[in-house]
């Protein structure tokens, strides 16, 4: 058997280990080299796994914040000094913006309307624009395949998208409607495949993998949120084939049909604040006497949107649990719209979009479809002769109002360079810009620095076939205890780009790691800085062993073969991932709100913008930053 599949690895790391009961990826002393043993020859596997390797989406091993991105800002942020006092001004330009990822782009792109012919310098710390838009790409066996590494779909479209970020879409092209219906809704319910959860021995006390034939895909949905089932022997079923104990079954199965209400005779304002100031996991102890196995199998269930467990949200954050059916009721708590709104490659085709219309060179083509196929020519993001400019790998180490402008100094290849604009756009994180910008007052700084954005983990794995996941019967596999929920890629198909048609055919997998610390009394703020310090020890073999070991248990039983089945890994790392969104468990509303105005105030010349202005990690949000911080700009003119 081979060890592993050889991606370039420029991190000293650590192996991973499964300690008191919950597994992932932890830390040894600093500085301790990865086993040895792994991630050796296989990487040959297989029919290149990417077609060019110089081509950024192709590029795989660690990606996300990759080695080189972030080494000048945590040195800027660590004391150290990039000496520009000698370094004259080189560029000068109309607009320059800290960061080409969403909110950088839409910035320079509503400059541009309102400036036509400005001339605008986008800097950004990576080898890719579009920040956690980030587009995974391969060619297996002769098949390209496309996949998301970071932002995945338009989220509510209808109630949550303002008419400046809807305007935004429209004016390139995506017609939102038209990409819900290349979402193949009922694609994998015609295969017969619904969701499973894998119970890891580490947690549960034995690996055992448990369809849930309660499950559906919905036809007008592809929420199938497995807390919410509406079939009471189904769910008894699943339960019992389950390795929980018989009162935590008896209980899990309570909470989801009985009408009890825990809190009878409270008025709803009575409820809320309750809710509002109690963790979901003190709820169900509390208000349930919840059995431990029921605490443990419903810990996770929050992460994929607030990356923490229940030990860290409010209880009114976890209203889609088990035992909040009648607060659910009560509250009158809407279910979201459909989550069908996605491009192959997630939100990076919105970026691909905005660069070719701010750069018409860099790629051929012109509608929602041709992009999705398109090739992009790096070689014309920063040319002399373009009024818009993309610098990639230059980290901005120094931004200043200077002579009723602003001077920006950054640092690229190893040398430091300054340049000039009549405006300056901040949309890089919230964490880093005191650092960059000194003229910040203290209290703007503070408000900034509570920020802290969430550690996250997508990999994207490039697979020949997916017979083991038909013989299991399952999309998506829940893992309660362990390191990686993994899931078959979305059914989409897009003109001139089709979706796996058959088990017989390569795929996507995509895992995702929320590398938190639950259950030791961290709020979520300190949950983020343990599994950032985390992610930035590990190494792609650390990665590597974990999936290979959980994929193995979860599937091996199926036929899956993790050297023959598995052409490539893509480990797109986000120590600084989502934007902080407060709970009222830990945030103050007022306080709250002081802080929201206080951190995105301009500064002279300098605007602020990036999803961590409005405090929500979401598309739509990081472009009514960018879109509010320009205006600002162009007012104060």
């Amino acid at each position: 058997m081979r060890d592993g599949i050889t991606r370039r690895d420029f991190l000293n790391g650590v192996a991973i280990a499964i300690a008191g009961g919950v597994a992932g990826i932890e830390l040894a002393a600093a500085g301790t080299p990865a086993a040895a043993g792994t991630s050796a020859a296989a990487g040959a596997a297989a029919s290149g796994a990417a077609a060019d390797p110089n081509y950024p989406p192709n590029r795989s091993g660690l990606r996300g914040s990759h080695a080189g991105s972030f080494e000048a800002a945590h040195r800027l942020r660590d004391g150290g000094h990039f000496d520009l006092a000698g370094v004259a001004v080189s560029e000068h330009y109309d607009l320059i913006v800290v960061g080409a990822g969403i909110s950088g782009l839409a910035a320079a792109h509503f400059y541009a309307q309102r400036r036509p012919g400005a001339r605008i310098l986008l800097l950004d710390t990576n080898d890719d624009f579009g920040g956690h838009a980030k587009r995974n790409e391969f060619d297996v066996d002769g098949r390209t395949l496309i996949g998301y590494g970071g932002t995945q779909s338009i989220d509510g479209p209808k109630h949550k998208w303002s008419a400046v970020a809807s305007a935004l879409l429209r004016d390139l092209g995506i017609d939102v409607q038209r990409l819900g219906r290349d979402f193949d809704q009922i694609f994998y319910e015609r295969w017969n495949l619904r969701r499973a959860t894998f119970f890891k021995q580490e947690t549960f006390g034995t690996d055992r993998i448990v369809r849930q034939d309660f499950s559906r895909w919905g036809v007008n949905s592809w929420s199938d949120w497995t807390e919410q089932p509406d079939d009471p022997a189904a769910y008894r079923a699943y339960l019992e084939r389950s390795p929980l104990n018989a009162r935590a079954r008896a209980q899990l199965h309570e909470m989801c049909f009985s009408d009890r209400d825990v809190l009878a005779g409270k008025s709803i304002a009575e409820r809320t604040a309750l809710l509002d100031r109690i963790s979901g996991r003190e709820f169900l102890r509390t208000y349930w006497d919840a059995d431990d196995d029921v605490l443990k199998y419903l810990q996770t269930r929050t992460r994929s949107l607030w990356v923490v467990g229940i030990d860290a949200l409010s209880a009114s954050d976890t209203l889609h649990l088990p035992g909040f059916k009648a607060q659910r009721a009560a509250l009158r708590a809407e279910a979201d719209e459909p989550y069908v709104y996605h491009f192959p490659d997630g939100n990076a085709s919105i970026t691909r979009l905005l660069v070719r219309r701010l750069v018409p060179d860099a790629a051929r083509g012109s509608t929602m479809d041709d992009v999705v196929r398109a090739r992009f020519d790096y070689g014309q993001l920063d040319r002399p002769e373009h009024a818009v400019r993309v610098r990639l790998l230059s980290t901005a180490v120094e931004v200043r109002n200077a002579g009723g402008g602003v001077e920006v100094g950054y640092v690229t290849g190893g040398r430091t360079y300054r340049v000039a604009a009549r405006d300056c756009v901040l949309a890089c994180y919230h964490a880093m810009m005191p650092y960059l910008a000194p003229e910040i007052p203290p209290p703007q700084r503070a408000a900034m620095h509570a920020n802290v954005r969430a550690p996250l983990v997508y990999a994207t794995l490039a697979v020949r076939n997916w017979h083991p996941w038909k013989k299991l019967g399952a999309a998506f596999i829940d893992n309660p205890g362990g390191t990686f929920d993994a899931s078959l890629d979305f059914p989409v198909s897009v003109a001139g780009y089709g979706f796996s048609a058959d088990p017989s055919q390569p795929i996507c997998v995509h895992l995702e790691h929320m590398p938190v610390a639950p259950n030791q009394g961290l709020d979520m703020r300190a949950q983020f800085r343990v599994g950032r310090t985390r992610l930035y020890t590990a190494t792609f073999a650390d990665f590597e062993r974990e999936i290979r070991d959980e994929l193995g248990r979860m599937l091996g039983a199926y036929g899956f073969d993790f050297d023959r089945d598995v052409a490539a890994i893509t480990v797109n790392r986000w120590p600084h991932g989502y934007a902080y969104t407060p709970t009222p468990l830990y945030d103050d509303p007022e306080e709250q709100k002081r802080r929201v105005d206080l951190a995105r105030q301009r500064v002279g010349r300098i605007a602020i913008a990036n999803s961590d202005s409005g405090w929500d990690a979401y598309t739509h949000v990081a472009i009514d930053e960018a879109h509010r911080a320009v205006m600002e700009l162009l007012a104060a003119q």
